[in-house]
């Protein structure tokens, strides 16, 4: 019976010692984690970035390099500064080991400037507000909207309900059909969606939208250029058919 409690108490003792090495070389591997020059953040890297650059995206999320990268640098501030803004739909901060930060972010796109006065308002394809410019953005300017709600970062609101939504998915079509309307005036349900500054197409957005689905629209204004013709106004009637004249209303 001596025996077997002295044996027992032996093993005790070994798992003691054991349990008491991992702890410390748990500890140790810790405060090295914590200490040594090896695990401080030297770099951010950036992907998804289409509006900012990289180093906007930086000053944007406080991004500093020095610190350790498990305790010197909170990654969740950096996430919460960048998704304030309203470009962001996402944003994700990851530790690279050992010196590394990596910042992946998917943006709202640009697809259109709404008139407003003598200013404009950038959106996106669902109408997202991004910002306000006094200078004409390289997007589809669209004109005749009376904007009852503006804020940043939220859907714009007008009178013309469904003319803005009929718009908005009018950019979509026109984008995955490959074509560019410089500018868009809406009135009466109808719209001129000009191609270029004298060459016009005009109908209803639904009618406009099918046209570009079956490439009748595409067609004719290849033909035009082609043809070397920039002026006139392409006609798509209520049955979708495409036809053209010289003239400008």
């Amino acid at each position: 019976m001596k025996e077997e409690r002295a044996i027992k108490r032996k093993k005790r003792k070994i798992k003691f010692v054991v349990k008491l090495g991992v702890f410390l070389l748990i500890c140790g591997a810790v405060v090295f984690m914590l200490k040594a020059p090896f695990f401080n953040v030297a770099k951010f890297e950036v992907d998804g970035n289409n509006y900012y650059t990289e180093e906007e995206i930086l000053v944007m999320g406080n991004c500093k390099t020095g610190g350790n990268i498990f305790i010197g640098t909170d990654t969740g501030d950096i996430r919460t500064r960048l998704e304030k803004d309203a470009y962001m739909v996402s944003v994700k901060v990851k530790r690279v080991l050992p010196d590394t930060i990596r910042i992946e972010l998917d943006e709202r796109r640009q697809m259109a400037a709404i008139v407003y006065g003598e200013k404009y308002v950038v959106v996106d394809g669902e109408g997202t507000v991004l910002r306000k410019t006094g200078v004409m953005p390289e997007v589809t300017v669209i004109k005749g909207l009376t904007i009852s709600k503006l804020s940043v970062g939220e859907k714009i609101e007008a009178e013309e309900k469904v003319l803005l939504r009929q718009t908005l998915q009018l950019l979509s079509v026109m984008e995955k059909n490959n074509m560019y309307f410089k500018t868009i005036e809406l009135s009466d349900g109808e719209i001129k969606a000009h191609i270029l500054d004298n060459l016009i197409c005009q109908g209803t957005p639904e009618n406009i939208m099918k046209a570009m689905e079956k490439d009748s629209l595409q067609l004719v204004v290849q033909e035009l250029f082609d043809r070397k013709i920039e002026r006139g106004t392409i006609q798509i009637s209520g049955d979708r058919t495409v036809s053209f004249t010289p003239k400008i209303d």
